[in-house]
């Protein structure tokens, strides 16, 4: 079986800013597949920000949450993946057209979306609905083995 390398990131994200908070991830997926890896884990809601939400109303959640797939963030995760070949893990505020959000973390390739996981228990903002319809679990499937993804609280 082939060995697979995962790289995981935290970083100071900013609040709100989805343009900076991606630019930064950009960055680090490059320097993780310079050193050999296929996948990089970030952060939940990594995209977005998290703590900030707390206050926010739902207007301004609508605003900050996007559609999945078919989002500027999913189509710029897209673009991270295929310009450094790597499979990319991250966590935004996801909308429905039946204005829900979600709090979601997904994967994407140089293709596009692999998969969803929306948390079952959210609980920063009162806006936040549970996740139930899971899209996917699995996120890379082949002969290095399956990669699978989840939120979790401890």
């Amino acid at each position: 079986m082939e060995r697979i390398r995962i790289s995981s990131a935290q970083f100071e994200n900013r609040s709100g800013d989805k343009a900076y908070n991606l630019s930064v991830m950009e960055r680090l997926a490059g320097k993780a597949a310079a050193e050999g890896s296929q996948v990089i884990a970030f952060h939940e809601c990594s995209i977005t920000g998290y703590t900030f939400a707390r206050r926010l109303s739902k207007g301004e959640m609508l605003d900050l949450a996007e559609f999945v797939p078919g989002g500027e963030s999913i189509n710029a995760l897209t673009r991270i993946a295929a310009r450094n070949n790597i499979v990319v893990l991250a966590g935004l505020f996801e909308k429905d057209k039946r204005d829900r959000i979600y709090k979601t973390y997904v994967c994407a390739d140089g293709r596009g979306l692999i998969a969803r996981y929306r948390k079952l228990h959210p609980f920063i903002n009162p806006y936040l609905s549970p996740g139930m319809n899971i899209v996917s679990l699995t996120c890379l499937d082949g002969n290095a083995g399956s990669l699978s993804v989840m939120i979790t609280t401890l």
